[in-house]
């Protein structure tokens, strides 16, 4: 009974002393993505597939992915907001890479992802499925106590820079949907 109480305690004290003394050292994550589609003509919500002329299905595909050329990304949501407007809700799954940049921070890394986002829409009930592919690439800033989406670029035109306390929504204006 002695002997098991006193791994117990052992086992206590170890997890504890595990943890460090400062609550400073916690990482703060900040990189889930929401994105709107609207259209230019009308404002349509084209995520909002129940709408007649919005996108039936979105897809990602991440181009950095070595083993598998255009790997789908899994993860991505597509829940409504308060106004009932649906957005992707992007919180992570693409493949990140270091980018070789020099920073004023020594403790900054800077990585990016790039992938494909595929817009689908049935045309014709049966057969006909029309595709629409942009490209999506966005850099992150890593320092040991925050990791965040710095940037995102929408078909190379950059759409967003953070905005420290803001929440990371990007609305994208699709000319020809």
């Amino acid at each position: 009974m002695k002997l098991r109480i006193s791994i117990i305690l052992t086992a206590v004290v170890l997890l504890l002393s595990c943890r460090g003394d400062n609550e400073d050292d916690v990482q703060v994550i900040d990189q889930v993505l929401m994105l709107y589609v609207k259209s230019a003509t009308n404002g349509q919500d084209l995520l909002n597939s129940k709408i007649d002329g919005s996108y039936s299905a979105v897809t990602l595909l991440d181009l950095l992915d070595e083993t598998t050329a255009n790997k789908p990304i899994t993860g991505q949501t597509f829940p409504k907001d308060a106004d009932t407007v649906v957005y992707m809700d992007y919180p992570a799954g693409a493949i990140r890479l270091l980018k070789d940049e020099v920073t004023s921070n020594p403790e900054e890394k800077i990585y990016y992802s790039n992938f494909l986002i595929r817009y689908s829409k049935v045309v014709d009930e049966v057969t006909d499925i029309d595709y629409r592919v942009d490209t999506i690439r966005i850099e992150y800033s890593w320092t040991p106590s925050l990791f965040q989406i710095s940037k995102l670029w929408y078909n190379n035109e950059l759409k967003f820079t953070k905005v420290p306390g803001q929440r990371n929504v990007v609305e994208i204006i699709k000319e020809n949907p």
